[in-house]
This record gives C-alpha cells, structure tokens and sequence, in this order.
C-alpha cells in the first residue's frame, strides 16, 4: 500500500498541470483515477456483465431461493440460509443475509453480535482474504442499534471491483467497527464458499 501511495503521488505531481483526472496504472497492475485535488479512484474494468461471466458455476439451487410474487410474476433471490459465523453458537460473530434486488443490486446486510449494538453511518468493515489480500469498506446503512451493517453493490452503488473480490478470494478474517469497539471473526473454508458461491449466484440469476 504504501508503494502505492508512492506512485500515486508521484504521478499527481507529474499531472497537476494537465486535464482534471488522469487514468494512471500501478506497480501492481491496478488501474486508478487521478485528480487534481489530489484523490484518486480504483478504475472499474469489468462490466457488470463480465463481472457476471466470472463467477462460478456451482448448482446455484443449493444456494440461492427464488420466490415468485403470484400477482405480478416477479421473482426475488435470497440466500437460502442465513450464513452464521461464530466460534461460540452465536454469542460473538455475525448472521449474514445476502439478497438480490429488484433493481438488480447485491445487498449483503451483517447482523453484528458482541460489541455495541450500535453501528453509525461511517463504521467500516474489514476484510482479510486468503491470499493476503484486504478491503475496507464504510457502512451504506443508517445509523442504527440492532446491530446491522450493510453493504450495497452493483446498480447506482458501484463497487464492482469490491463484489468481485467477495466473489474470487476466500475471506480468512472479517471485522465490523461498533460504536464500542468491533467483532472479529475468522471463516472456516466452508464459510468463505458459501458466501462466495451465494453471492456469485445472485449476481447471475
């Protein structure tokens, strides 16, 4: 990270006489935005369409359920099963919930047991994955105290490049910030494919 802090700097220097954002690539092969006010962004290269091609092709039945509203023909998808990942049967970890809207949009809420039942609007959640590997993303939900922090991908939110992470690397450790300190817990290989394939699912249905 820091090599790429390096870079980008480097390069906005090279650039702060030029157009308003420049598209500059790193040592690590990343793609990103630079702007004149010294930000930048990961590039997203991957339609969502490609995106959808990438997945996996695991029998998505044991993973996803579909239910058709019998007035209107529409159909929704959910996880089949509210995925648990605890060391104590539930007192410390997380419950998650993973849907499709009808929007199209992937929607992976947490339910966050063992710290504060609070979760503000600017609380992050952090992602090891196996491959040494991180992520940090910041709450899209609203302030609340039932312990819920959500994350929305695809659509008007974006984040193409973050879900595809969720989808292609086996998460090793996730923690989700409260207001009073944060749960952490590591998945068992079991855990980090179902998500991965749950998610690759509902991105293709």
């Amino acid at each position: 990270m820091k090599n790429l802090l390096t870079l980008i700097t480097i390069l906005l220097l090279a650039t702060s006489n030029l157009n308003a954002q420049k598209e500059a690539t790193t040592n690590e092969g990343e793609k990103v935005l630079l702007y004149e006010d010294g930000t930048w962004d990961y590039v997203d290269t991957k339609s969502e369409s490609e995106l959808s091609e990438s997945t996996n092709s695991d029998d998505c039945s044991q993973y996803v359920s579909v239910e058709v509203d019998k007035m209107t023909g529409d159909k929704s998808y959910a996880g089949k099963e509210l995925l648990i990942v605890s060391k104590d049967g539930g007192k410390n970890g997380f419950g998650f919930y993973l849907l499709k809207s009808d929007r199209g949009s992937i929607i992976i809420s947490a339910q966050v047991v063992g710290a504060s039942s609070c979760i503000d609007d600017d609380d992050k959640m952090n992602v090891l994955f196996r491959d040494g590997t991180r992520l940090e993303l910041v709450n899209d939900a609203k302030f609340n105290c039932k312990g819920n922090y959500t994350q929305y991908f695809l659509g008007v939110f974006g984040k193409k490049k973050q879900l595809e992470m969720f989808i292609n690397k086996p998460i090793e450790t996730m923690r989700i910030w409260t207001n009073d300190g944060y749960v952490e817990e590591d998945f068992t290989p079991e855990q980090s494919n179902t998500l991965m394939n749950t998610i690759s699912c509902l991105v293709n249905s």
